[in-house]
C-alpha cells in the first residue's frame, strides 16, 4: 500500500462488537470513518458501500456542533424548573400563598416604593440588606406583582443553580458526578420550598455559585480539554474581577458571604501570583457594597455598611436567654426587644446596630464558659438533619405539597439533608481522589485539587458566619451546593463506593452523626401557623376568619403576646375600643413592661374619653422607656388640648430631644409652639413633620394644613396697613 494512501476501514467482527456496550460500539464506528478534524466534507466516503453500515445519528455529520453541545444542564434545567412549577401550583391552596408573612412584608413594601420610582427606596438607613427587594421590584415592574409570577420567575433562577451546580461540578469531578449533583439539586426539597417565598436564598445562591465558577473559570480550572496543540487555558483577569462583582452582589442580599472574601482572596493570590488577581476580586466584592454604603450614608445620614438588622441579629444568636430569643419572629415579641435602644434614647439606625453587638460581645466576654457550650450547642444544629424554621415551618407545607411530601420528610433519618450530609462526608473524607474526578476534564490534578480547595474554604469560611449568629434552614441553604458536589461524586459510582470499607465507614458514622437529632421535636410552635392564617385572613379583609385564627393562636400559646397585639389593632381598626382596652390589658398581664403596649393602651383610653387613665398609662410608658418620644408626645397635646401649655411645654421639649426622628415628635413641638406664639419655631416643626410623615399620614395633612393657614394669615397680615396709617 502507498505511504500516502488512507487504509480502508476495517468492520469489527461480530464477537467482537457483542463484547462491547452500545456506547462503545458507537465510537467504533465512529472512529471507523477515519475522518481527520478539519477534512472536507466532498472527500470521499470513509464508509462505502458494502464497508459496513453507516454510522447512526448521521446529523452529527452535517453539524459539528452536535458532537460538541452538551444537552445535559437543559435537561437539568427543566427537570428543576418542572419540580418548582408543579411545588408552586399545589400550595397555591395554602391560605397564606398570596401574601408575604414575616419578613416578606418589608420586603413587598420596599419594593413597591422602588418601581413606584423611589429609587432610593425611602429616607431611611436600609433595616435588611436591599438587593431582593430591588429584584422584587423589576419583577413588579414586568411581570406584575401576582405571587404565581413572582415565583415562576424565582423558580427559573432556582433551576439556573442547578444548572451551576452542574458546570461546577463538570469542572471539578467526572461528568458523571457533576450530573448526579444538579439533579440532586432539582429534586432537593428545601430548594424548591424557598424558591417558592418571598425570601433572600433564591437571589443569594445564584450569585454565589455564579462567583465560585467565575473564579474556577477565570483560574484556568476545568473546563473542556484543549485540543491537541493548543496553548492552555487562558486565566482572565477581568472574570476575577466578575466574581467579586457578584459575590459583592451577594454580599447585599445577605452579607455573610463577606467573611468567605478574605479566604478565597487568598485562595486567588496563592493560586495566581501575584496579586493582581486577588485585587481585581477584592476590588469587583466592594463595588455594590459601597454603592449601597454611599446609599445609607448621603440618604439616610449614616455611613452603615449594608443594612442595620446586624446588630440585633448577632444578639439573638449571642446571649445567655438564647433558647428564647431564637424564637423571635418579627412582630409584637421581636418589637419588644427592637424597641429597647429607643427606649433609652438611642434613636440612629448604626447606634441601635451597636447597642446590640455590644451586649452580645460582653456576654461572650464576661461569660466564656457558657458561650462555648451555647456555640456546641449551635454547632449541632448546624449539622443536624432537620431543617430548623426561622420564617415558616417548612413541614408544614406537606400538607399542600405531595411533591414535598416526598422530598421533605423525617422518618428515622431526616430526608433531604440527613443523607446528603452523610454521602458528601464519606466522598470528601474516604473516596480516593481518583474516582472523584475520575473522568472529569484533562486538567492537571493539581488544578482540580486547588478548585475543591476553594470549595472547602467558601463552606467552612460561611458555616463560620452562620454560628456566629444562629443555624436555621434558610442560613444553611447556601452550603447545599457544596455538599451535593461531593455527594454527586459517590453517588456517580455508587456501586463501587460501597465496596470500600472506608467509605461504607464513613457513610454509616455520617448518618449517626447527621441524624443525632431524628427523633427530636420540631422547632416549629404550635400557634405558628394560625398566626400566619390569622395575619393572611386579616390582610384579605376576611375580618372574622382572622379573629378566629387569632383567638385559636391564643388558645394554643396564652403566653404569646402577638394574637392579643393584632386582636386589639383590630379592634381599634373598628373603633371597638372597649375591646381594645381589654386586649392590651390582657397583653399587659404577661408583658407588664412592653412600653409601646402601655402608650396604645392610654390612646384606647383617651377615644373612651378616660383621659387621666391615659395619662397614666403614658406617664407609666415614659417611666419604662425615657426615651419614648411617642408618648412624650401624646402627653404634651393631651395637655394642650385642655390648655395647659405649661404642663405640655416640658413633655415636648423632652420629645423632640429624645426622638427628633418621629414626625409625630415635631408636630406636638410646632402645635405648643403654635399657641406660644412663636410662630417661626412652629413653622420649622411642622415642616419637619411634614419632612417625615409618609404621604398619605393623617398627621402629614394635619400639618399641611396648619402651615397652610399660618401662611395665608402671613398674607393677609401683610397686605394690611400697619396701624396708624392713614
Amino acid at each position: 500500500m502507498p505511504r500516502n494512501e488512507a487504509p480502508r476501514p476495517a468492520r469489527a467482527g461480530p464477537s467482537e462488537t457483542a463484547r462491547r456496550g452500545p456506547a462503545a460500539r458507537f465510537s467504533a464506528r465512529w472512529a471507523a470513518r477515519g475522518e481527520a478534524r478539519g477534512a472536507s466534507r466532498s472527500d470521499a466516503d470513509p464508509c462505502p458501500a458494502g464497508a459496513g453500515s453507516a454510522p447512526r445519528f448521521r446529523v452529527s455529520a452535517a453539524f459539528p456542533w452536535g458532537k460538541r453541545l452538551d444537552l445535559r444542564p437543559l435537561g437539568v434545567f427543566a427537570l428543576a424548573y418542572a419540580a418548582r412549577l408543579l411545588y408552586v401550583l399545589e400550595i397555591r391552596r395554602a391560605p397564606y400563598f398570596d401574601v408575604p408573612l414575616i419578613d416578606g412584608p418589608n420586603y413587598f413594601r420596599m419594593a413597591a416604593a422602588i418601581a413606584s420610582g423611589s429609587l432610593a427606596a425611602g429616607r431611611e438607613v436600609f433595616w435588611q440588606p436591599p438587593l431582593y427587594p430591588y429584584f422584587l421590584a423589576l419583577l413588579f415592574s414586568t411581570v406584575g406583582t401576582g405571587m404565581v409570577a413572582i415565583y415562576a420567575v424565582q423558580a427559573a433562577v432556582g433551576s439556573l443553580s442547578c444548572v451551576l451546580v452542574y458546570f461546577i461540578g463538570r469542572r471539578l469531578f467526572a461528568p458523571r458526578a457533576a450530573l448526579c449533583a444538579a439533579l440532586v439539586a432539582a429534586f432537593y426539597g428545601p430548594l424548591i420550598h424557598f424558591d417558592a417565598q418571598p425570601l433572600i436564598p433564591v437571589v443569594h445562591i445564584v450569585l454565589v455559585l455564579a462567583g465560585l465558577l467565575m473564579l474556577l473559570r477565570a483560574a484556568g480550572i476545568g473546563g473542556p480539554a484543549p485540543e491537541e496543540g493548543a496553548p492552555p487555558p487562558r486565566r482572565s483577569r477581568a472574570g476575577f474581577f466578575g466574581a467579586g462583582i457578584l459575590w459583592g452582589l451577594a454580599a447585599t442580599a445577605t452579607p455573610n458571604i463577606l467573611l468567605c472574601v478574605p479566604a478565597a482572596a487568598w485562595w486567588t493570590w496563592r493560586r495566581m501570583r501575584p496579586a493582581a488577581a486577588a485585587g481585581l476580586f477584592l476590588l469587583g466584592v466592594v463595588l455594590p457594597v459601597a454603592a449601597v454604603t454611599a446609599r445609607n450614608y448621603f440618604v439616610a445620614g449614616e455611613p452603615v455598611l449594608i443594612s442595620s438588622n446586624g446588630g440585633i441579629n448577632f444578639y439573638i444568636g449571642n446571649n445567655p436567654d438564647y433558647e428564647k430569643t431564637i424564637r423571635l419572629r418579627p412582630g409584637g415579641e421581636f418589637e419588644r426587644l427592637a424597641q429597647e435602644p429607643e427606649n433609652l434614647g438611642i434613636v440612629e439606625a448604626s447606634a441601635k446596630s451597636r447597642y446590640f453587638t455590644t451586649r452580645a460581645w460582653q456576654f461572650i466576654r464576661d461569660y466564656p464558659a457558657e458561650a462555648l457550650r451555647l456555640y456546641v450547642r449551635k454547632t449541632e444544629d448546624l449539622v443536624a438533619g432537620r431543617e430548623i424554621p426561622r420564617n415558616q415551618d417548612p413541614y408544614v407545607y406537606r400538607r399542600f405539597s405531595s411533591l414535598l411530601t416526598l422530598l421533605l420528610w423525617r422518618f428515622g433519618v431526616s430526608f433531604p439533608f440527613g443523607v446528603v450530609a452523610p454521602l458528601a462526608a464519606a466522598a470528601l473524607f474516604a473516596l480516593p481522589v481518583s474516582a472523584a474526578v475520575a473522568g472529569g476534564p484533562a486538567n492537571a490534578p493539581r488544578d482540580r485539587r486547588d478548585g475543591r480547595v476553594l470549595l472547602l474554604l467558601y463552606a467552612a469560611t460561611y458555616a463560620l458566619s452562620i454560628l456566629l449568629f444562629f443555624p436555621t434552614d434558610r442560613y444553611r441553604l447556601p452550603l447545599v451546593p457544596v455538599a451535593l458536589l461531593w455527594a454527586g461524586s459517590l453517588l456517580a459510582d455508587l456501586r463501587a463506593g460501597l465496596k470500600s470499607w472506608r467509605v461504607v465507614t464513613a457513610l454509616v458514622l455520617g448518618l449517626v452523626l447527621f441524624n443525632l437529632d431524628a427523633f427530636r421535636p420540631s422547632e416549629s410552635y404550635p400557634e405558628e401557623e394560625a398566626l400566619n392564617r390569622a395575619y393572611a385572613l386579616r390582610m384579605k379583609g376576611r375580618r372574622e376568619e382572622a379573629r378566629a385564627a387569632y383567638l385559636e393562636a391564643m388558645a394554643l400559646n396564652p403566653r404569646r403576646i402577638d394574637p392579643y397585639n393584632s386582636l386589639a389593632a383590630m379592634a381599634a381598626e373598628q373603633g371597638r375600643w372597649d375591646e381594645t382596652a381589654r386586649r392590651y390589658t390582657d397583653l399587659l398581664a404577661i408583658a407588664p413592661d412592653f412600653a409601646d403596649v402601655r402608650r396604645s393602651l392610654g390612646e384606647a383610653y383617651l377615644a373612651l374619653e378616660r383621659k387621666e387613665d391615659a395619662r397614666r398609662e403614658w406617664e407609666t410608658a415614659i417611666h419604662l422607656a425615657p426615651g419614648g418620644g411617642l408618648a412624650l408626645a401624646d402627653l404634651c397635646v393631651s395637655y394642650l388640648d385642655d390648655g395647659q401649655i405649661a404642663f405640655a411645654e416640658p413633655y415636648c421639649e423632652r420629645a423632640v430631644r429624645s426622638r427628633p426622628d418621629l414626625p409625630e415628635t415635631h408636630l406636638a413641638a410646632g402645635l405648643l409652639a403654635r399657641s406660644q406664639r412663636r410662630r417661626d419655631r412652629a413653622r420649622a416643626e411642622l415642616t419637619e413633620a411634614v419632612r417625615l410623615f409618609a404621604a398619605d399620614n393623617p398627621g402629614r395633612r394635619r400639618a399641611e394644613d396648619i402651615l397652610e393657614r399660618m401662611r395665608r394669615r402671613d398674607e393677609r397680615l401683610s397686605g394690611e396697613p400697619p396701624p396708624g396709617a392713614p
